[in-house]
């Protein structure tokens, strides 16, 4: 089965092209938020993808990460604002259900010692999100990926026991049992190319449990390679496999590279 891609936008102007080129979902992010990795869209955003043929998922994030500091860790305030947004999409009446719309998130938390640099999943805050989200689709981002990265920076266990069970295994099994339809992650900090050994270890974990999105510096130079690596889209189990890229033309411009989602689309049919 061919594996799918999803292409984050920033700004509704870039939808159509996306689709129209071959993206089968679309991630839509506030205009100009790129370089802060995606931000919360307005409601007339949403309204002008009323009609889109595919899927459209709505990042919930108030802000990017503050300088000098771990990001996707948010006050009481912010969270509160976030479930506030989920309503007032909820409320405007540009999303379907049956179209398989939904909204994108995340939230960490400080885990361990004073200092150790390690987070966790926020669970209250994440099944807040998931509850206020009720009835459309929901995907856990690439906070994801700083709870991998916390298993490599921190003690695997006070006594050195192995076996012990990554955070990130603890985090995957929380998503599932909350209901979470989706992760979108690299593998962990960096690229999808850069992890693959611990791609394949968090799809194998997930099963058919929750959907995973390879996501993260995924190009139409790199895409063939990390597809065949993760052996997606084959076996003829008829499993739907995805991969997230952005395909922007340059800098911070937010338009769609047209050439290069045809490129990527050439690379996983």
């Amino acid at each position: 089965m061919p594996t799918r891609l999803e292409i984050p936008i920033f700004g509704p102007a870039s939808a159509s092209p996306a689709i129209a080129a071959g993206a089968a979902r679309i991630e839509l992010n506030a205009a100009g938020s790129y370089p802060a990795g995606g931000l919360t869209p307005s409601v007339d955003d949403v309204a002008c993808l009323k009609d889109a043929e595919v899927p459209v998922r709505i990042m919930i994030r108030p802000r990017g990460p503050p300088a000098g500091q771990r990001d996707f860790l948010y006050s009481d305030a912010e969270i509160d604002g976030m479930v506030r947004s989920i309503e007032a999409f909820k409320a405007s009446g540009a999303m379907r259900v049956e179209r398989g719309d939904g909204f994108v998130f995340g939230a960490l938390m400080k885990t361990g010692a004073e200092g150790a640099g390690r987070v966790g999943l926020q669970v209250e805050t994440v099944q807040k999100l998931v509850a206020a989200s009720k009835p459309y689709k929901t995907v856990f981002h690439r906070a994801f990926d700083d709870i991998v990265g916390s298993d490599d920076a921190g003690d695997v266990a006070a006594d050195g026991t192995p076996g012990v069970v990554a955070e990130w295994e603890k985090a995957l099994a929380s998503l599932v049992q909350m209901g979470i339809d989706g992760i979108l992650t690299s593998g962990g900090p960096g690229n999808a190319a850069q992890n693959i050994t611990t791609l394949k270890k968090i799809m194998a974990k997930a099963g058919d449990s929750i959907e995973i999105i390879a996501g993260g510096g995924v190009r139409s130079s790199n895409v063939g390679d990390i597809r065949s690596r993760l052996c997606m889209g084959g076996g003829g189990d008829g499993k739907e496999s995805w991969v997230h890229s952005s395909c922007l033309t340059g800098g911070s411009n937010d338009e769609v590279d047209v050439a290069e989602v045809q490129k990527i689309l050439g690379e996983i049919k």
